[in-house]
């Protein structure tokens, strides 16, 4: 198996996930890739990534490659916190990916000046944006409700549910679903 590689097209990702199953690993991920293909991650969350898990999806990078990653604490006033990153995303050369890592409450309706703010973020951007948020219960046959995927501006909305209690993942991409397995180097297909 091999580790899954994501598009990063540019586009802004919505992704809601079950609790614990793996959003932030799916992110670090996805920043390593855009590293390992010449590009500059920005992070910004609450809390930084687990520093165990962070070394182990980014075995085999080049310290110097590493240090085109940059995290940010959100915290406070989010529209400060994300005006700050947009300009930090436009004065580094090569930002590739921008993740914003638990940028809302874990639960109930996404705070409409959370909203405004990503939406800001998101229409001035020409990286690839992820969005990481707990998603919320379905009422229908989908596994995940993506919260605020109505007012939120993303080109595409990915779920990521954890069907039993081992390592098998199930990441939604539009209606294709596919079938990841969570190790200590990340997402492999």
């Amino acid at each position: 198996m091999k580790l899954w590689q994501a598009p990063l097209d540019g586009s802004s990702i919505h992704l809601a996930v079950e609790g614990s199953c793996g959003g932030t690993t799916l992110g670090v991920q996805l920043a390593r890739q855009a590293i390992s293909d010449g590009g500059r991650v920005l992070w910004a969350a609450p809390e930084l990534p687990d520093g165990v898990r962070f070394s182990q999806i980014f075995t085999g990078i080049e310290l110097t490659a590493s240090s085109r990653f940059h995290a940010m604490n959100l915290v406070g006033n989010v529209d400060k916190a994300l005006e700050s990153l947009l300009h930090n995303a436009k004065m580094l050369p090569g930002v590739s990916l921008v993740v914003l890592d638990d940028y809302c409450p874990p639960n109930g309706k996404i705070p409409s000046d959370v909203v405004k703010a990503v939406n800001n973020l998101i229409s001035q951007t020409d990286w690839t944006t992820l969005l990481i948020s707990k998603g919320g219960e379905s009422m229908d046959s989908t596994p995940l409700v993506a919260r605020g995927k109505s007012k939120l501006n993303t080109d595409k909305i990915w779920l990521l549910t954890r069907p039993n209690a081992d390592s098998k993942r199930i990441l939604w991409i539009d209606e294709e679903s596919i079938e990841l397995r969570l190790v200590e180097e990340g997402f492999q297909s």
